[in-house]
Parts: structure tokens; C-alpha cells; sequence
């Protein structure tokens, strides 16, 4: 079986990705999960070809072969030539879907594409999706982005599996020594540091003796992203998030460290974490990988009860969730002061994390490979969980009566969300 995966690397193709098994050397979360399957795959399953279509050479994981191309519309072509059986390609290209000419183009070429949904789709990228005949597969990272779909014909073709997390011998938390909360992620609005910058105050108010880490920067997704004064992030984001972490002089308060973008050094770092803190807002979360970074090292996760959060933290065992965003401070001053509770979260997480281990994914991986090139259909999977959260007692209601009524398209909940995130636009909202 040959495989083809194809990544963007252009903005971190000096990051050094030779070896992801000893955790993510400060990449974003997507880039890091195409990667990490290139070199998984090829582990577990040796007398596959692996071939890695890249837009420029770095430092990558050992595969059969990679290949350069910088034209997104020649990667069909590059695939089928290589003797590809399979081409697994991310939907996002520089930020946005992939155009419908690189759909068209994997129709000429008659490649069989498997679309890796790291993030939402809205309905016109769906139904993108459900027009191409050479897309034989969608996968979505978790079961909650999964269940966004299931009354969309996009459901057809779609499954979901869960990224790998590497489960290396890393050191873990022993104990709560110092009241210290870490962030981790890019620091940019939709990932939602502002949330915990404008709690820090309120934390510390509660808490004197707290330090705040902040793993992380504007230039996650490219090293070659524009930072603002501080060096921190964009110049607009330090100006919304500094007057919160900084003293009336602007010097940033002694609590508060900034570290930067690091690669498998953060574990030293989330080795002395009392409380981890990610994305609080929840927005663009499919998964929430860096959950896993906490609670693979038995330190427990706050953050907000919404997407992929409800696959990788278990509210009340391996955290705390919150449906309000202004619930986040009482949350993390929750668990600074309540060290019993903080310890047996941590270890909770620590069990929940080795459920998303490499050799238990890539057999799910392997399986839709043989099951794509077979022409196998892939089945559906009735929702089983929270379905008080995003509308998904309105999705199975109307995937049911569609299905009753024999109606094969028709209105999705997704549909009906585009339709009103187009006009809220339109209104300049």
C-alpha cells in the first residue's frame, strides 16, 4: 500500500520535526498531527511506502520519500505520479478551505483523497466535499465535531479518529509544590489567551502567591509572523492583552513569564504546573491537543465545556469545565487552593491520556486505508454523548425525519448556520 500525505510546511521548515515521538518541538497542533501520522505510520507498518508531498525541504520525519511542490494544484498530479494508492491532505490551506479547483483536480487525476478535518467546516466547503468523486473519505479529529455533521450528506462520507498522542517514558508530576498555572497555545484571538489575561488579576487577588507561564507565541503556526513591542504577539493583540498583565508603568508583572514557543522543554516547565489552562474560549477547537499535554503529565485542565474539549477533558475528573467564560478564574483558584482534588485530577488525566496512544490510532488509520482503496462504505456512527450541547438534539431529529421522509439532501443545522454566519458578516457583526 502506498500512501501520499501532503502539509504546508513553508512556515515552520526550520523547525526541526525529525523525531515527533518526544512531543511537538512548537508547531501548530494541525502540522503537528500530519507529521506525526508520515512517521507513525512508517513505524508501525514498515513494508508500506510513505510519501511525504511537502511546499519546501526541512527537517522531517523518515518516510520512504518526500517530494517538493509549492503549487497546491499540482499535488494531485505529484500523488498519482508517485504511485500513490491514497493522497491525505488537511482541508485548511494557508488559513483557508481548499479551493474547489484542487477537488477538480483530484477528480482529473483520479487520486483517491482523504480530507483531515483539524477544523469546522461550514455547509458550501461540505457540500465541496460531497461533489468531488475522488474524495472517498473525510475524518474528523473527535466524536463532538463528528456529530456536528451527521444531518449533512458529508456524514456519508466521513468518520472520525481521535489524533495520536506520543505516550513516551516523559516525567510527570509528582506533586503541587507552588500555585502555578500554565497556558499553553498560539496567542492569538481564537485561541483565546485574552480570556485568562483579563482573569490574572482576579486570580492573583485570591491567590498572591500565584505565577502565571505562558507557552506559546505569534509565531506558533510561522516563525515568520510580525510581533508587536513586547515581542509577544501582534500589535494589536499586545495592546488588548498587556494593560492586564502589566503594572501601571507597562512592565509586565513579576507573575506573569512569557516563554515563547517551545518544543519538548515544556514538559520541564508543565512538570512544576499546578493548573493548565487551554483555548478558553473554545473557538476553532476541534480536539484540544494541548489538554494532553497537561494531563499526559497528571496536571488537570481548565477550560470551557464546548467542541473538542468534551473528547479530551472529562469535566469533575480530569478538570474543570466551565459553560461561561467568566467562570474561568474561580475555576483554577478552585483547583490552587484544593490540592487533594488537583492531585486526583491529575492522575485521572494522566490514564485518560494513554486512551489516545499512537498504536491504538494508526490501526484506525490503516483500516481506512484498506477500506478506501477496497471502495468499502464507511458507516455511520449514532451520536452517544452531550447531546445537550451545539444543537445535536436538532441535528438527530432532523437526520431522522429526513431520513423517514426519504429526503437525501434537504436543510442541515450547518446549512442554517452558514446562512446566518454569511449575514451576520453582511451586517458587519
Amino acid at each position: 500500500m502506498n500512501i501520499c500525505i501532503y502539509i504546508n510546511n513553508s512556515g515552520i521548515k526550520n523547525v526541526d520535526c525529525s523525531n515527533l515521538l518526544i512531543g511537538n518541538p512548537g508547531i501548530g497542533g494541525t502540522e503537528y498531527c500530519i507529521l506525526f501520522l508520515a512517521q507513525i505510520y512508517k513505524k508501525q507498518y514498515p513494508s508500506d511506502k510513505v510519501v511525504l508531498i511537502v511546499h519546501d525541504n526541512g527537517l522531517l520525519p523518515s518516510v520512504d520519500e518526500i517530494i517538493v511542490c509549492k503549487d497546491l494544484l499540482e499535488v494531485p498530479y505529484q500523488a498519482k505520479k508517485s504511485g500513490a494508492d491514497v493522497l491525505v491532505v488537511s482541508s485548511l490551506y494557508n488559513g483557508q478551505p481548499l479551493p474547489e479547483t484542487f477537488f477538480e483536480n483530484a477528480d482529473n487525476s483520479k487520486i483517491n483523497v482523504i480530507t483531515w478535518g483539524h477544523n469546522y467546516y461550514l455547509a458550501d466547503y461540505c457540500e465541496r466535499l460531497v461533489k468531488c468523486r475522488y474524495v472517498k473519505a473525510n475524518v474528523f479529529v473527535g466524536r463532538q465535531q463528528y456529530d456536528r455533521y451527521i444531518d449533512h450528506k458529508i456524514i456519508d462520507k466521513s468518520t472520525y479518529i481521535y489524533n495520536m498522542y506520543p505516550q513516551n517514558e516523559k516525567i510527570r508530576r509528582k506533586s503541587v509544590d507552588k500555585p502555578v498555572v500554565t497556558y499553553i497555545g498560539s496567542l492569538v484571538p481564537m485561541k483565546g489567551f485574552q480570556v485568562l489575561a483579563t482573569a490574572w488579576k482576579t486570580i492573583l487577588s485570591a491567590v498572591p502567591n500565584a505565577e502565571l507561564n505562558v507557552i506559546g507565541s505569534g509565531k506558533l503556526y510561522s516563525r515568520d509572523a510580525q510581533l508587536g513591542s513586547y515581542g509577544i504577539a501582534d500589535k494589536a493583540f499586545e495592546k488588548r492583552i498587556m494593560p492586564c498583565l502589566t503594572d501601571e508603568t507597562g512592565n509586565i508583572l513579576p507573575s506573569v513569564h512569557f516563554l515563547g514557543v517551545l518544543g519538548a522543554e515544556k514538559d520541564e516547565v508543565i512538570a512544576h504546573t499546578s493548573v493548565g489552562v487551554v483555548n478558553p474560549t473554545g473557538r476553532t477547537e476541534t480536539f484540544g491537543i494541548s489538554a494532553l499535554d497537561f494531563e499526559s503529565m497528571s496536571v488537570p485542565v481548565v477550560t470551557i465545556a464546548k467542541g473538542g474539549f468534551l473528547d479530551t477533558v472529562i469535566d469533575k475528573k480530569t478538570g474543570l469545565l466551565y459553560q461561561n467564560e467568566k467562570e474561568l478564574p474561580e475555576k483554577v483558584i478552585e483547583l490552587l487552593k484544593d490540592i487533594p482534588k488537583n492531585e486526583q485530577y491529575g492522575a485521572e488525566g494522566y490514564l485518560l491520556s494513554k486512551s489516545f496512544a499512537p498504536e491504538i490510532i494508526i490501526q484506525q488509520w490503516h483500516e481506512l486505508f484498506h477500506a478506501v482503496i477496497n471502495g468499502e462504505t464507511i458507516p455511520y456512527r449514532s451520536p452517544d454523548s452531550f447531546y445537550h450541547t451545539n444543537l445535536k438534539r436538532w441535528r438527530i431529529l432532523n437526520r431522522n425525519l429526513k431520513k423517514k421522509l426519504h429526503i437525501k439532501n434537504g436543510v442541515s443545522v450547518i446549512g442554517l448556520e452558514t446562512m446566518a454566519r454569511k449575514l451576520l458578516r453582511r451586517l458587519g457583526r
